[in-house]
């Protein structure tokens, strides 16, 4: 009997209690082993890696082993609360309890503590951190929910709820402005109004989904986006406020094949039996994607035919990549931290704390050592210091709140100063004059002043004696920058794809395309240069610059990065520095060195950022970075999901991240488990997210 492809059958094999054993067509399939009691006992993967649990009692697991060999084990007190955890790599963190069961305190490897109070009502009323700053909640008479946050400088957060359903309908920040929600009989948000009064509602269908968004405008000038879905709640057309529309198709499964907005070239996609992503054609430019029998990305072929592969030990840890049947690079992993690397005639080494974060990093020529870097943090987690071989000991200071306010170099460099207000809006205190924010705007800083449209958008910096230096910047109704006129009347444009990513820019009528792997730049191209773009795997840090079109012409460089994955060096194979910076706190380029004849350059800043000569921001993904004000120019697309202040880049540049411009996370988020199992499911995410809004 024939079976479409779309039919063909998962089995699964199972035992009286739980499931033991998974196929798939194309699979040897995962082992699944249970004891009597429905306990996992141990998963056993294509790869002969095995993952295994032991147990103590009906539920206390006690002891596991991770596929790469790593053991992590657990301990438990009398009533069965566990009071100490040990991972792979031999840190222990404590846990202690009172006698009704609540957490007061955790205390890490390094001896550093967390303590909590409770009120009689079990509720948590204080969070002393590991240097004694003291967060306090209060709570509601009624409602039993957090009605104030204090913070250790005394400023505070205010939240309020309706009765009836007990949701959240307004936040006061530390400066006294509100955030308003209002809410359907369902609970679905009907209408929220920022700190700044930007207004937006939202109409869903009965099961919930979004079918409209409106975002209103001054003068009646409203912005109006559709949804329209097909019976599975797929959106199928999305109609923009323009009146454009972009189409999504999708195939017997319920994938999508395709997003065509009608305006560049569509973006198709394709998919093997499992459902892994294995080719995304964009534009004039193709990626094609072959995994493992697990399932984990092992094959990719660049828009140039450049073809990547990666080599995985039994357990998922990266051993190397493959440049078009050449080797690129080596690593050695340890649990999954990266103990070792050679990059052409470079070696790295690097050491870590027991928290994971990067301790050291040593990088070496073949007959002496290019440069040492040594990283120290504060007891509460914050960057204290870096002595850097090549540059110095830079020195970091934080106030109460853990926000970056003073950066000290021992080579000369002029200290940095920062100041916030108490809503968290940063101010470069290297300009002079009295700087104003409403609504979480900047809207005067020295000598500068900036204008919004309705949708808080910057629209105008205005500058310089009687502010007649004057840059615009120029938006579609999806607020995305398009244009850009600068002081001296050049102009830059800028152009996207379906999924929002920019394809394109034109400066001084030179054109550039881009080219992406999901959330990643992949590939540039010009008249004068094509450049392909690797990154760690599952990471946005970038591994090495593929310089020059197509297997034959590709030139391999090297970066090398900070604690934070910043670029600070690209070498040549050689294990030559050709490119070098030095940044100040918010990632703008204080000291750049070009080494050699071509005077190399390269365009990639903070994890995810991508430096725009003409303009001096850095584009990132779904905004523009400022690096002067340390600020995006638009507030962030998902409203308070991004965070109370939509405008700030991260709580703290030097340990936190923000790739794609929506939300900033501390890094590393997991730390010292990178580059294990970058699953086919990670691929072509984007695309999915974009389907289902």
């Amino acid at each position: 009997m024939f079976v479409p492809a779309n039919q063909l059958p998962f089995t699964s094999a199972f035992d009286s209690l739980d499931l033991t054993n998974a196929t798939d067509p194309d699979s040897p399939g995962s082992d699944y082993r249970h004891d009597e009691n429905g306990r996992l006992l141990s998963i056993r993967y294509p790869d002969d890696s095995q993952h295994v649990f032991v147990w103590h009692g009906p539920a206390q697991l006690v002891e596991e082993t991770l596929p790469d060999g790593g053991q992590r084990r657990f301990t438990y007190d009398a009533l069965g609360r566990q009071v100490s955890r040990q991972d792979e790599h031999g840190a222990i963190t404590r846990y202690r309890w009172d006698a009704d069961g609540r957490l007061i305190q955790t205390t890490l490897a390094n001896g550093a503590s967390r303590e909590f109070s409770y009120d009689a009502d079990g509720r948590i009323t204080a969070e002393r951190d590991e240097i004694g700053h003291v967060t306090r909640y209060e709570y509601t008479a009624d409602c039993q929910l957090i009605s104030r946050r204090i913070h250790p400088d005394g400023t505070q957060l205010r939240y309020r709820y309706d009765t009836a359903q007990r949701l959240l309908t307004a936040i006061e920040n530390e400066s006294g402005e509100q955030y308003r929600l209002e809410y359907t009989s369902s609970g679905l948000i009907r209408q929220e109004t920022g700190f700044d009064n930007r207004r937006t509602a939202y109409r869903h269908d009965p099961n919930g989904l979004l079918l409209e968004k409106t975002e209103f405008g001054d003068s009646g000038v409203d912005l109006i986006t559709r949804y329209q879905r097909n019976p599975a709640g797929q959106v199928l057309v999305k109609t923009l406020p323009d009146g454009n529309t972009v189409d999504y198709r999708y195939d017997d499964l319920g994938r999508v094949v395709c997003i065509d907005d009608g305006q560049a070239h569509s973006l198709e996609l394709e998919y093997d039996r499992q459902g892994c992503l294995i080719s995304e054609r964009q534009g004039r430019g193709t990626l094609r994607y072959g995994y493992d029998a697990c399932g984990q990305l092992n094959h990719l072929r660049l828009p140039d035919n450049s073809q990547i592969d990666y080599r995985h030990a039994q357990g998922g840890a990266l051993m190397a990549i493959d440049l078009n049947g050449a080797r690129l690079t080596t690593h050695a992993f340890v649990f999954g931290r990266e103990q070792q690397r050679q990059q052409g005639q470079l070696s790295s080494q690097y050491h870590y704390d027991e928290q994971g974060r990067l301790q050291a990093h040593a990088i070496n020529q073949p007959a002496r050592p290019l440069y040492m870097r040594h990283y120290c943090y504060t007891v509460n987690g914050n960057l204290a210091s870096i002595a850097d071989s090549r540059h110095g000991q830079r020195s970091y200071y934080y106030d109460a709140r853990n926000r970056l306010v003073r950066v000290r170099h021992t080579r000369g460099d002029p200290a940095q100063h920062f100041v916030h207000d108490p809503a968290d809006n940063l101010l470069m205190q290297d300009r002079q004059g009295p700087a104003t924010f409403k609504g979480n705007r900047l809207l005067m800083h020295g000598d500068s002043h900036y204008d919004y449209d309705a949708f808080g958008n910057l629209i105008r910096e205005r500058r310089g004696i009687g502010q007649k230096i004057v840059t615009e910047y120029h938006y579609d109704c999806q607020h995305r920058l398009i244009g850009i006129t600068l002081p001296d009347g050049r102009s830059a444009s800028y152009r996207y794809d379906a999924l929002g990513r920019r394809i394109g820019k034109t400066v001084d009528g030179n054109t550039t395309e881009f080219f992406w792997q999901g959330d990643h730049l992949v590939a540039e191209c010009s008249r004068h240069h094509y450049r392909s773009y690797l990154y760690e795997p599952g990471s946005f840090r970038p591994l090495a610059l593929l310089d020059g079109k197509g297997p034959y012409q590709a030139c391999a460089f090297y970066f090398q990065l900070d604690h934070l994955g910043t670029p600070q060096e690209l070498t040549s194979c050689a294990g030559e520095i050709i490119w070098s910076a030095r940044y100040d706190a918010f990632g703008k380029i204080t000291h750049l060195s070009l080494a050699g004849v071509d005077r190399f350059d390269q365009p990639l800043r903070f994890q995810g950022q991508y430096f725009d000569a003409e303009s001096g921001l850095h584009y990132s993904r779904h905004r523009y970075y400022s690096p002067d004000t340390g600020r995006y120019l638009t507030p962030g697309p998902r409203n308070l999901e991004g965070g109370l202040n939509p405008y700030r880049y991260a709580p703290n540049p030097t340990g936190w991240i923000d790739p794609s411009g929506v939300a900033s996370r501390p890094w590393p988020a997991e730390k010292g488990r990178r580059n294990l199992r970058v699953k086919s499911t990670d691929v072509g995410a984007t695309a999915r997210s974009a389907a289902n809004p």
